[in-house]
């Protein structure tokens, strides 16, 4: 069965926390069992990697309103997407990255690495690396392939959107679709690049599912944070 999705409005200018469908009618006691129902609902079917985020949302609810309550800000971006972008926030800065270690080899070089078990059961372990400022370019010994002596060159740093490796390309399977040997989508060749994030509305799907199954007109979801949503109904939810 297809998700069932309710027409979603952002409120403010703030970074949403709450995700809230009104409901004429429903008194306090309806609303908290809906509000945790869609808790339940949204923890099961959104991307879990530790478990952590899923447990920190939080059922919302008052008379005549329901929803969730996420802390972590990611969960916006999860839920509503993103496009791709070159990160240079992070430039000169060391950033913590969680890879995949299914081998051991990570564990074996460092005993004391941090390690953690996904929640579909990968190990992974933290690694931190560095991203270069924008433009830098650092000094390295390369042996000169034609003549085979040692050479001081200068180098492009790993800054982001400095030019990278294209380390996957299209394999041109399709049936005749021509792209053999193409970059494949996501690898464009720059360094620190995020290839953004499907809108995957795991929230927006939690509310608008327990309303249709509890027999709830759905109305709008409104995405936003809680002195927006206090201010909205003090103006007894008029736009």
């Amino acid at each position: 069965m297809a998700s069932i999705l309710a027409p979603l409005l952002r409120l403010g200018a703030g970074e949403p926390d709450r995700f809230v469908m009104r409901a004429e009618g429903l008194t306090e006691q309806e609303a908290r069992y809906l509000a945790v129902d869609a808790v339940y609902t949204a923890r099961m079917t959104m991307p879990r990697v530790s478990g952590t985020t899923a447990s920190r949302l939080a059922p919302l609810y008052a008379e005549g309103w329901f929803g969730i309550y996420f802390p972590d800000p990611w969960v916006w971006f999860m839920e509503h997407g993103t496009g791709p972008r070159t990160m240079r926030s992070l430039a000169g800065k060391t950033v913590p990255m969680w890879v995949s270690d299914e081998d051991g080899s990570l564990r074996a070089k460092n005993p004391k690495i941090r390690v953690r078990t996904t929640a579909d059961g990968r190990t992974q372990v933290l690694i931190f690396r560095k991203a270069a400022q924008l433009g830098q370019r650092k000094q390295v010994r390369r042996r000169n392939k034609w003549t085979g002596v040692m050479e001081t060159v200068w180098t492009v740093a790993s800054y982001p959107g400095a030019p990278g490796r294209i380390n996957r390309r299209s394999d041109g399977m399709g049936w005749g679709n021509g792209d053999a040997g193409q970059i494949a989508r996501g690898n464009v060749g720059v360094r620190w690049r995020h290839p953004g994030l499907r809108a995957l509305q795991f929230l927006n799907s939690a509310i608008a599912g327990v309303a249709f199954r509890s027999n709830v007109p759905l109305t709008t979801i409104y995405a936003t944070d809680g002195a927006e949503w206090e201010h909205f109904l003090n103006r007894g939810g008029s736009l």
